[in-house]
């Protein structure tokens, strides 16, 4: 996994592995997905879990096979474990699905930091073999020699430890115009005891926003601040060491739990451009139809950003579901399908990774 050029973190939701099963081989070979375990649902009126651990990772070894096919490599992290709802006959869930990524024939790098409860670090000591991920966040290099004292304890080399530097949500447009996000990445790049020692170093941010309910009916855009500061850093001289790049893709860093039993989800789509989140943004869609959709299919094909058809399958499927919407006006029938909240996740996620897979190649020759 030398040529490893990208560090996309998704969820284990099934939009996530359609999105990566549907990568080209190419793309494939430039990425390791980080992967962040879900938590268990919870009854939105009693706040109590739906399902256990156990459930909820039931087959979690043929659905993370079947994506990560032809990826030699993968993360995955426990960090959005509720330990509160582990019930007493799981296996604890960070080792339940790595020893079934195990079984598969995969191989993962366990993600862990000093940081964690007391059970998710006995966990990882016992999941550790020979190799670790540490996804270290301002708090836990605010501590330097808690990070040393964690490595000493793990009993693991610096040439065989990658560290993630997760800048999560903090590169906003006031930081980003400021300067203080390149200062503050900088500094926490350059000032990581044993720097050059390290397999990676990983640079993480996502600045899409936590949802879309302060942005109005029609198309926005949002530059991608994470991607312009990934930029900044690397055609500059300042960085003691090169790093590899890594989002959120077309979600905040924050995971979101339904608020309610019957969500009222709005017909919005996400599209990545070259250097701007693109918002089509529709109204709820069991109210005012899921051909919301198809219109924005349509005006994302004409729009100046779209990437081509050809361009991945997600850009294919936006393409056909342009083509339907325009059947459709003319004729509208039942049998017209424009997609779900879910469909265009799974669109939106595998486009933005094939398109920063791209840009890597393209501008970096990564």
């Amino acid at each position: 996994m030398e040529g490893a050029s990208y560090v996309p973190i998704l969820k284990t939701k099934r939009a996530e592995f359609s999105a990566i099963t549907q990568l080209t081989p190419s793309v494939k070979s430039k990425i390791i997905p980080l992967f962040e375990i879900e938590p268990v649902p919870l009854d939105p009126d009693t706040d109590v879990p739906n399902k256990t651990y156990d459930i909820l990772l039931n087959g979690f070894d043929r659905k993370l096979a079947a994506a990560c096919a032809n990826i030699p490599f993968i993360y995955i992290d426990g960090i959005l474990i509720d330990e509160q709802f582990i019930d007493a006959g799981d296996t604890y869930p960070i080792t339940n699905a790595i020893t079934q990524a195990r079984m598969a024939g995969l191989h993962v790098v366990p993600v862990s930091s000093p940081t964690r409860t007391v059970s998710y670090l006995r966990e990882i000591d016992s999941l550790v073999q020979g190799e670790v991920c540490l996804r270290l966040t301002t708090i836990d290099l605010a501590n330097p020699q808690l990070v040393s004292a964690y490595i000493s304890r793990l009993n693991i080399s610096h040439q065989n430890i990658d560290v993630v530097i997760d800048l999560r949500d903090s590169v906003s447009e006031e930081s980003w115009q400021s300067g203080r996000s390149k200062m503050l990445a900088l500094g926490l790049i350059n000032n990581l005891q044993n720097l050059n020692s390290f397999r990676r170093v990983i640079l993480a941010a996502g600045s899409f926003p936590v949802d879309l309910s302060q942005i109005s009916i029609g198309v926005h855009c949002q530059p991608r601040f994470e991607w312009h500061l990934w930029q900044n850093l690397c055609r500059g001289a300042e960085l003691a060491r090169g790093v590899i790049y890594s989002d959120y893709g077309v979600q905040h860093p924050d995971y979101t739990r339904l608020a309610t039993r019957f969500p009222s989800v709005s017909a919005s789509v996400r599209y990545t451009g070259n250097d701007d989140f693109w918002v089509f943004r529709g109204q709820v869609a069991n109210q005012y139809g899921y051909d919301q959709y198809g219109a924005h299919a349509q005006a994302i094909v004409g729009h100046r950003e779209y990437s081509g058809a050809a361009f991945s399958v997600g850009d294919q499927d936006i393409n056909d579901y342009a083509v339907t919407h325009a059947q459709y006006l003319q004729n509208p029938l039942p049998t017209h399908k424009f997609g779900s909240a879910e469909v265009w996740r799974r669109i939106g996620q595998n486009h933005h990774i094939t398109k920063v897979v791209d840009q890597l190649a393209s501008l970096y020759g990564l």
